[in-house]
């Protein structure tokens, strides 16, 4: 069946992309996720694109069928070419060293889904390790920005988990 013009949608006038530039987030790490999900949320909040990466923008029906005929859907096509872009902006801001587990992810709430239970599983073991990395940890020939940076980072890594110390609890094991 041929198609008119006016069965053609124009995508340049009838919604806009967002091109998500994430060249200001730091690059994800296996013991930054904390504040690298936090920048990423804000990012894509901020665009009105998180729905992208908690599932509540879902994937509308491929095709649809008019008439009798069967053709493509132009929201899916417009929801496909979102989260391509998020997918990709997603992949820029994440170290070469984690980007292989993400080698089965298709999609930005694939990819958000995977680290999230990757990196903030509260399971007990990784509880257990990182207290006790906060109670072994010692300045000895580092700069104090970064003994106390490696407190931060597990004090926030427990947050993240549900288990967080209280500030005063913080501020005593950094003094000590």
């Amino acid at each position: 069946m041929a198609s008119s013009l006016s069965d053609v949608v124009d995508f340049s006038n009838a919604t806009t992309l967002h091109t998500v530039n994430m060249s200001n987030v730091t690059k994800l790490t296996a013991s930054n996720f904390l504040m690298w999900n936090h920048q990423v949320k804000a990012l894509l909040a901020g665009y009105g694109l998180a729905g992208y990466l908690d599932g509540s923008v879902v994937a509308p029906a491929s095709t649809v069928t008019t008439n009798g005929a069967t053709t493509v859907n132009p929201e899916y096509t417009l929801w496909e070419r979102q989260d391509q872009l998020i997918y990709s902006s997603l992949l820029g801001a994440i170290s070469v060293e984690v980007q292989p587990i993400l080698s089965q992810t298709s999609t930005s709430v694939g990819i958000w889904t995977l680290l999230s239970s990757t990196y903030a599983r509260p399971s007990w073991g990784h509880i257990k390790q990182l207290r006790e990395q906060i109670h072994t940890w010692k300045k000895g020939s580092r700069s104090v920005d970064e003994y106390v940076q490696g407190f931060v980072n597990r004090f926030d890594q427990l947050a993240l988990l549900g288990k967080p110390y209280e500030h005063e609890e913080q501020v005593d094991y950094i003094l000590a």
